[in-house]
């Protein structure tokens, strides 16, 4: 089995950012891997040979559609509420950007990350009272 077309795509990047010639690259494999090409690679040797880059002070990007991280448990109450809102279909944009602006909305502060606690529980009322008129389940087992 090949490696995943990421792990090319990340191989190739790296390669390309440490300045690595095809000569040092077909070494490497060479020596690692006894392959002449990363696409005889298999998946695991594929993350070897990432690991192999990273050694050698290669940094990967974390990609820019990754959502936030919210450690407050109110906060992830509200992003699973509207994370359950879209799959309900009743929002249409369910995008970290179109939370933000309905929270922008609700309280006039610019990012749920700095709202308090009573910010968070007139969110959560707001999705509530909007959800039910849209026929919503909010049970708790669907909000873990």
């Amino acid at each position: 089995m090949p490696p995943t077309t990421a792990q090319r795509q990340k191989i190739h990047i790296a390669k390309k950012e440490l300045g690595i010639t095809d000569e040092i690259y077909r070494d490497i494999l060479s020596f690692n891997f006894k392959v002449k090409s990363s696409s005889n690679l298999s998946p695991f040797q594929a993350d070897k040979l990432l690991e192999i880059f990273k050694a050698k002070g290669w940094k990967a990007r974390s990609s820019k559609k990754m959502s936030p991280k919210y450690d407050d448990p109110q906060h992830r109450k509200i992003v699973a509420m509207w994370i359950t809102m879209a799959k309900a279909k009743v929002i249409r944009n369910s995008s970290d950007r179109a939370l933000q602006a309905y929270v922008k909305r609700v309280t006039h502060i610019d990012n749920l990350k700095w709202c308090d606690g009573a910010d968070c529980h007139i969110l959560i009322e707001s999705l509530k009272a909007w959800g039910l008129r849209e026929g919503v389940d909010f049970t708790e087992r669907e909000l873990r």
